[in-house]
């Protein structure tokens, strides 16, 4: 059995949610220094999904 740290009682500072331009800007950051990315091998690319045969377990 796994047994995980008691997190009820950890402060964290709340992460800075990101805006739909900010989100915008990030997206076509990323595309623009991945040249490699184009909408067809987004849409053409192989991820295996195919072959599995049993789902994931711990």
């Amino acid at each position: 059995m796994i047994n995980f740290p008691d997190m009820e009682h950890v402060q964290e500072p709340r992460q800075k949610g990101m805006s739909l331009a900010e989100y915008i800007e990030f997206c076509e950051f990323c595309i623009k220094n991945n040249s490699h990315i184009t909408p067809q091998s987004c849409l053409d690319r192989k991820t295996g999904e195919e072959e599995i045969k049993a789902a994931f377990r711990i």
